[in-house]
């Protein structure tokens, strides 16, 4: 076996889940929608190694080893150590900050590396979307790029992801403002059962799925960014009703949301998306894309611009 290298990019949730109904298997409540973004992804080699090593940014990672022994037992019915494989894999390189997606592309990348290790042939993506999930429900919808939906079946088979569209539909820009935090994205999962607006939350994002699905596929910015903003804040308000009333959001958090509401409000079209951790996701137009970056560098925020993401894939050259 030749040494590869894979690359996955993260994505941006746009109806987000919360919770696990079935925590093996890893299958959220209800269905989600994502896209996947160009500037932020995981990169992993693989090469021949003997009993096998997973290094993640050149450390041992428990958890990332407790993830993808699911992975390679589905894959190769046997554990990771067996597969004879050295894996190491990073993310991209000088970037901080939590709820930016990276277990999401880490699986992806993880997954369609050992799948390509073992020779199957040409990857069934929709397949290869079922075992990621095993590693996060998020890689799933990753691991097949564009904008993507993962069907919440009631058993494995049913739960697997589909790319339902891609920029042709909508040519979405992103500005990502990286902000740090200590708070782990499996401690939030956790902690929304326990919230009194949990069922309510479950039928409305369930719903909210084939909204956002038909305002990608007509191409409308507008009613996308209303609808994942909506979705953002009822996602922060289980997590903070939960027991433990967890904040995930900082202040920082709030000053972004606060100047992309002013940016609206003198006509430019930009729409705040946060996911289990408290960076920022603006999305915007081509056409506006200049005055959102120019408006958070100005506030003392990095940004990073993203277009709508690739699939999981091999890295050439």
């Amino acid at each position: 076996m030749m040494p590869f290298t894979v690359v996955a990019n993260t994505m941006q949730a746009l109806v987000k889940y919360h919770g696990l109904k079935n925590w093996e298997l890893r299958i959220p409540y209800h269905d989600s929608i994502s896209v996947n973004t160009t500037s932020l992804y995981s990169e992993v080699k693989v090469t021949e190694g003997g009993e096998g090593r997973l290094l993640v940014a050149g450390r041992r990672n428990e958890d990332a080893l407790r993830r993808i022994e699911h992975v390679s037992q589905r894959l190769a019915g046997k554990p990771f150590a067996d597969l004879g494989l050295a894996i190491d894999s990073k993310n991209t390189p000088g970037v901080e900050g939590k709820g930016l997606g990276f277990s999401s592309s880490a699986g992806a990348a993880l997954t369609f590396a050992i799948n390509r290790a073992l020779n199957k042939g040409p990857p069934d993506m929709k397949d290869l979307s079922r075992v990621s999930r095993l590693f996060a429900a998020s890689a799933s919808r990753t691991m097949v790029g564009g904008y993507s939906r993962l069907y919440a079946g009631r058993g494995d088979e049913e739960t697997y992801s589909e790319k339902i569209a891609d920029e042709r539909d909508l040519p979405l820009r992103t500005v990502i403002v990286p902000l740090p935090s200590t708070v782990s994205t499996e401690m939030a999962h956790e902690e929304v059962e326990s919230s009194p607006f949990f069922k309510a939350r479950i039928e409305s994002a369930a719903k909210r799925c084939d909204l956002v699905e038909k305002a990608i596929k007509g191409g409308d910015l507008v009613k996308l960014g209303e609808l994942v903003e909506q979705d953002t804040m009822e996602l922060h308000g289980v997590t903070m009703t939960g027991e433990n009333r967890m904040i995930v959001m900082s202040p920082d958090t709030i000053r972004v949301i606060t100047k992309v509401r002013e940016l609206r409000s003198n006509s430019v079209k930009a729409f705040f998306s946060m996911q289990t951790g408290p960076s920022v996701f603006i999305n915007t137009s081509e056409e506006d894309e200049p005055k959102v970056k120019r408006a958070m560098s100005r506030l003392g925020y990095r940004t990073l611009s993203s277009s709508v993401g690739r699939e999981a894939r091999v890295k050439r050259g």
